[in-house]
């Protein structure tokens, strides 16, 4: 009763209106990585902390998206960063980041079935060479690791013991960690490699790799769906670990890849980890050099207002493990 009549107060006085005039152009940019299709992830067969939710709980925010935001495209929040289109109230982006292949078997029948779209951010590395990045190479490396005590080195965080699932899922989580902040390897599949040797663990195959990687054909089927592509660049390495040279060579040779396989512009880039401290203000002038639209980062920022923000530094906001009241409280913030 009472809501009912302060909403009646609203519609009468405009203040209703008022608000959707001023959380126009206002943006929630939602960024998921892995969908699993499973509660428990570490049966998975690379790294399990990739994962963003199961493709069951991804149905479910789907539908509370459906419900409580208007989901827009890229071309509109292109349109609106050039101030040729106003966003709808509440609007919502939707990415994913990788191009993993349960993007294509999980993510893309359930956007269809919203009648959604969203952005999937390539490593055209991945794409044309069949192989799964770093991340994912070292969490199978230490799943398959017989159970002993490693010495990996100070540099990787010292021994590591490894017995059950727990102190596996513990040693990836430090080596990762140690990897993103000693290493100063912009590409970081080297230093895998060598940490797969000192494991005595033998590698997949290049065609094992690929059951995990998107291919060529079924990304062109879901850009033809109206699924957005953009790119993640070509090595998805430690952008300012380079020098602007190179971080331009990346930026480029990833939109070309993408572009002479889609044979459409591909207007949108998703810096590689995303954050503060993997990517610099050369990385976003190679964007515009590059011929980029736009750029997204990974620093938690729930809503942006697209008339007043860098158009190549767009907050992203990674989505809840679950679709409980924290996913709903997260992109019910200012949902009028």
């Amino acid at each position: 009763m009472k809501r009912n009549l302060m909403g009646y107060v609203a519609v009468r006085t405009g203040v209703a209106n008022l608000l959707r005039q001023v959380l126009r152009n206002r943006l929630t940019v939602l960024a998921y990585h892995r969908i699993g299709g499973a509660t428990s992830q570490f049966d998975a067969l690379f790294d399990d902390s990739v994962y963003s939710c199961t493709d069951a709980v991804l149905d479910q925010q789907l539908t509370l998206l459906r419900q409580m935001r208007n989901v827009v495209t890229l071309d509109q929040v292109c349109d609106a960063l050039d101030g040729v289109r106003t966003l709808p109230p509440r609007a919502a982006l939707i990415t994913f980041d990788d191009a993993t292949q349960d993007h294509y078997s999980r993510a893309f029948p359930l956007l269809r079935r919203h009648n959604m779209t969203g952005v999937f951010f390539v490593s055209t590395r991945s794409l044309t060479e069949r192989t799964i990045e770093w991340w994912n190479l070292l969490g199978l490396t230490v799943k398959r690791a017989a159970a002993g005590r490693y010495d990996l080195g100070q540099a990787l965080g010292g021994p590591v013991i490894l017995t059950d699932d727990e102190s596996r899922a513990s040693a990836i989580k430090t080596i990762t960690a140690q990897i993103k902040l000693s290493s100063t390897a912009a590409d970081a599949l080297p230093v895998v490699l060598t940490i797969a040797k000192r494991l005595g663990v033998e590698l997949p195959s290049v065609d094992q790799q690929t059951d995990g990687v998107i291919s060529s054909a079924q990304l062109a089927e879901m850009q033809r769906a109206g699924m957005a592509i953009g790119s993640h660049t070509h090595s998805h390495p430690f952008l300012n670990r380079l020098s602007p040279e190179q971080q331009l060579a990346e930026l480029t040779r990833s939109k070309r890849i993408l572009e002479d396989l889609l044979q459409v512009p591909v207007r949108a880039l998703a810096y590689p980890y995303g954050q503060a401290s993997d990517y610099d203000q050369h990385s976003r002038e190679a964007a515009k050099l590059a011929g980029y639209d736009c750029a997204f980062n990974l620093l938690k920022r729930r809503v942006v207002d697209v008339r007043n923000i860098d158009r190549f530094d767009i907050h992203r906001f990674p989505a809840a493990a679950d679709a409980d009241y924290r996913f709903e409280a997260s992109i019910s913030a200012i949902a009028v």
